[in-house]
């Protein structure tokens, strides 16, 4: 076990050897193995321990197991006692959802450049598990495993099943702690523990090695087209946060490049068929079929709150509102010898505080600068061909009476200059930088 551990280390990520790593242990079997390995091979590290308090004494308990353990081993303990059934409770997430996020924040946050690799103790029957826990979500995820690596997250126990560990383990006289909550079915995992894999390696033996070394050449075979995907995706126009894929781009390759991002193969064909204005969400992104084609990026998040500008006395303002960044002040009338597409002039004798900048308000109208009538707001977003998913990047720069405008849209006819102008309101705005995920 140990000469076999240190090779995989060595052919994975051989700068473990004369680094420090953080290694994430629980009490378990698979953690606690490592941790020796990590020790006998004198691979500095330190430890990072997660009591989620869900088991009561028993999380107690795992976590002074893991105590001696580091005082044994002579290596820094990191530990964390997060309330997980109040976050959960607060997100909306389920127990596991909340512990594993909980978790990869924790190992964020006590992650430093001085510790470059986080060690989780995933191993091969894990990796068999994960398998069929995503063919029954029906996720095109299933079939690549558990990386090996990813980010700056390590899994060295990669090279052995579950038994093989603890096999060695007791042949060393080697103690771990038992989760009750293992035995029991109430989660996926669980189930898929206890009633699939569990009877399929008694049936099969050596199935979690096949099925490493299998996942392993499908998620190499999927970096190649990933990466094909990448290179065609750069040829097409940054938008927002995303790019827009041209109408008449090969369907063939938009559908390799959404299946390269995780989009399942179904939910592609439907998009690839769908009418204008149709939206798919999937792993963090959205893909969003527009007149020009179909844009795909990361999914907007552009909640602004409302806010009042009560007096004169508010001016200078900036704010920061969906994609713009809006700055509103006071000037004498004195325009500029070239007025830009970034702002606008108003007299501020017809202007009634408070301003306030909101975002878009149901059936609200405004009278465009140098139109007769007034339109719905959501008209003239259409008009300017808007996609739905960035009509609320858009705010709305109102007086107490009227609309005065629309940043990076439209003015309205409000408050407008004239030879009799003192003083004069200027809106002006940018619109924000964005980071293109896919």
């Amino acid at each position: 076990m140990l000469n076999r551990f240190q090779t995989f280390i060595q052919e994975q990520a051989p700068d473990i050897i004369s680094g420090k790593s953080l290694l994430a242990i629980s009490g378990g079997a698979d953690s606690v193995a490592m941790g020796h390995l990590f020790s006998m091979s004198s691979y500095a590290f330190e430890v990072m321990h997660m009591n989620f308090g869900l088991r009561g004494k028993e999380s107690d308990e795992d976590e002074a197991f893991v105590r001696e353990l580091c005082k044994k081993w002579n290596v820094k303990l990191h530990t964390a006692h997060p309330d997980t059934a109040a976050e959960a409770n607060a997100r909306g997430e389920s127990l596991q959802m909340a512990a594993r996020r909980l978790r990869y924040d924790f190992f964020k946050h006590i992650s430093t450049p001085e510790t470059p690799w986080i060690c989780t103790a995933h191993q091969q029957s894990d990796n068999l598990e994960h398998l069929f826990v995503y063919l029954l979500r029906n996720s095109p995820a299933a079939w690549q495993g558990i990386p090996i690596k990813r980010d700056n997250i390590f899994r060295p126990m990669m090279f052995a099943t579950a038994d093989e560990i603890r096999q060695w383990m007791g042949t060393n006289n080697l103690g771990w702690r038992s989760d009750s909550s293992n035995d029991k079915t109430d989660y996926l995992r669980n189930k898929v523990r206890h009633w699939i894999t569990g009877e399929i390696s008694t049936l099969m033996p050596g199935i979690e090695r096949e099925f490493a070394e299998l996942s392993l050449a499908v998620r190499n075979l999927r970096s190649t087209q990933v990466k094909s995907s990448q290179r065609w995706i750069e040829h097409f126009p940054v938008m927002g946060e995303g790019r827009l894929i041209a109408a008449d781009a090969d369907r063939k390759k938009i559908f390799e490049y959404l299946q390269s991002l995780g989009m399942r193969a179904l939910e592609a064909d439907k998009l690839l068929k769908s009418e204008t204005g149709s939206r798919f969400h999937f792993h963090g992104l959205m893909a969003e079929v527009r007149n020009g084609g179909i844009w795909v990026g990361r999914q907007p998040d552009h909640q602004f709150n409302e806010t009042d500008i009560g007096s004169i006395e508010g001016l200078p303002f900036s704010i920061q509102a969906g994609k713009f960044a809006l700055t509103i002040t006071i000037q004498d009338n004195q325009l500029p010898k070239s007025l830009t597409n970034g702002a606008w002039y108003f007299d501020l004798s017809a202007v009634e505080f408070p301003i306030t900048i909101h975002p878009r308000r149901k059936g609200q109208r405004m009278q465009p600068f140098g139109m007769q009538g007034s339109k719905k707001i959501s008209d003239i977003m259409v008009d300017a061909h808007i996609a739905a998913s960035e009509k609320d990047a858009y705010p709305v720069i109102s007086d107490a009476a009227q609309v005065l405008g629309i940043p990076g849209i439209r003015r309205s006819s409000a408050a407008p200059i004239n030879g009799l102008s003192k003083n004069l309101l200027v809106v002006k705005w940018q619109t924000l930088e964005s980071n293109v995920t896919p």
